[in-house]
């Protein structure tokens, strides 16, 4: 190796490198399209530091990347684009920026700001907005579709209700705009009543979007059949409506099952939520003013056909008074011709009815004089047969009773000697005994044990006697004989 015979120091290349890339470009300045990363925001001093870096398309890999930086009057420029886009000059921002490089001997290429387009980042956000559209036209053709300039969705093909009160409103807590939406729907001058229910999310900002589409689908699993949804934001910044633009949030506004109304503040452009909505107005309180105005039109509606109902049901009550006065002569003029005609019929009526009425009367008459005769002469022969027949009775009765009393009186005679036959005194005249114990007759001989006293009674004597003994006995004394 051999050995060098000059040399640098790290300046003084560095040194050439600068009169190099001076002498090269001078102060010539550039117009670049980069992306902003690594950005960072002095305060005190209103410095800006940052990279800007290009990417593949493809492959997204970062293919050249440079320091910058911005100060004084390019301060001033970055202020001037973030009021006309909106936008605040931070990473992931694709920018067409006019530079001018700058080499340090310490701190190396750079390149120093000097202007910033804010058209060109506008047409940045304008072809991000036509490219969402495009994708929901081509993606979803079932729920947008584009018909010459206008976008035709599922949403706002349905049919509001005849009158709007119930409402489900999506805004920012802290929105004043939503505060004039509910102001003016709830005060309105003709005294409609609203429910109003309130869905607070964050209405700004492209990071907030998925908050946003969490709130509208909460407002349909909510299961409350709202009339509409009212999406309100107040005024602000171009990009503090990119939220609107987000192709997650149209797309769901257009296949919503609700009519969304849109009370965005904004001024100038439709954002891809109003074209994608029932009805899109430009401010909350438009929106509140818009069912206000729908409400009142289908009140007007029905007063309109209150008073046609109203002119018809007289016209019609003309008409049909002239007709029944008409009827009315007719069947009062037809009605006295036929009283008149049955007045006729009925005197020939009654003429016939009296006379037929007297014949009746007079067959009547002698028919009652004959049944009078009957009657006063049957008597006297019914009595007659009964007192015949009652003389007839009164002999049967003295014979029959004759002939019963004989009989008795033989029955009496053979029941008298047979009591005396079987009287106890006959009994004793025969022979026989009666015995007692204890004054009492009786015929057991199981009270007659031995040495109890008894009395026995003969025809004329009353005999005491002690038993001695008590023995069984045959019975045959009285039997008679087999053969006579």
């Amino acid at each position: 190796m051999s050995k060098p015979t000059s040399h640098l120091t790290l300046s003084e290349l560095n040194g050439l490198i600068q009169a190099a890339l001076n002498s090269a470009l001078g102060n010539r300045s550039f117009w670049i399209v980069a992306d902003v990363t690594e950005h960072s925001y002095k305060e005190a001093n209103g410095y800006h530091y940052f990279e800007f870096v290009e990417k593949d398309p493809s492959t997204n890999r970062i293919v050249a990347k440079i320091r910058g930086s911005a100060w004084g009057n390019a301060s001033q420029r970055i202020r001037a684009f973030e009021t006309v886009t909106g936008r605040k000059f931070t990473n992931h921002m694709h920018v067409l920026a006019k530079v001018r490089v700058n080499y340090h001997k310490v701190f190396g290429l750079s390149v120093e700001l000097e202007e910033v387009d804010p058209h060109f980042t506008l047409g940045v956000i304008e072809a991000k907005r036509q490219e969402t559209l495009r994708r929901l036209v081509s993606g979803y053709p079932e729920a947008v579709e584009l018909t010459g300039n206008t976008y035709y969705t599922r949403n706002g093909r349905l049919e509001l209700p005849p009158v709007i009160s119930r409402v489900a409103v999506i805004s920012s807590e802290t929105s004043a705009g939503n505060e004039d939406f509910r102001h003016t729907l709830l005060h309105n001058p003709y005294g409609y009543r609203f429910q109003v229910d309130d869905y607070y999310t964050s209405v700004q900002n492209e990071a907030n979007a998925h908050l946003f589409l969490a709130k509208l689908l909460e407002v349909y699993h909510s299961g409350i059949p709202y009339d509409a949804v009212v999406i309100n934001r107040g005024g602000g910044s171009q990009t503090d409506f990119l939220i609107f633009d987000d192709f997650k949030i149209g797309l769901a506004i257009a296949k919503f099952p609700i009519p969304v109304i849109t009370g965005i503040g904004h001024q100038k452009n439709e954002t891809i939520a109003d074209l994608m909505a029932h009805t899109s107005t430009k401010t909350p309180t438009k929106a509140a003013e818009f069912i206000i105005t729908h409400n009142k039109a289908f009140e007007d509606r029905l007063m309109h056909l209150q008073k046609q109902i109203i002119i018809r049901s007289q016209a019609f009550l003309t008409k049909e008074k002239g007709l029944f006065s008409h009827l009315h002569a007719r069947v009062l003029n037809q009605s006295r011709t036929l009283l008149e005609r049955k007045k006729g019929t009925l005197s020939n009526l009654e003429h016939r009815f009296t006379s037929s009425t007297k014949k009746e009367l007079h067959l009547a008459k002698r028919q009652l004089d004959q049944s009078r005769y009957s009657l006063e002469s049957r008597p006297q022969v019914l009595f007659s047969n009964e007192r015949r027949n009652l003389a007839e009775v009164s002999e049967d009765l003295a014979v029959s009773s004759a002939r019963l009393l004989s009989a008795e009186r033989s029955a009496l005679k053979n029941a008298v000697a047979l009591i005396r036959v079987i009287s106890p005194e006959n009994i004793l005249k025969k022979g026989f005994a009666i015995v007692k114990k204890n004054n009492e007759i009786t015929s057991d001989p199981g009270q007659f044990v031995p040495e109890s006293e008894i009395e026995i009674i003969l025809r004329s004597k009353s005999i005491r006697a002690t038993v001695n003994t008590n023995t069984e006995y045959h019975g045959n004394d009285f039997d008679l004989p087999e053969s006579l």
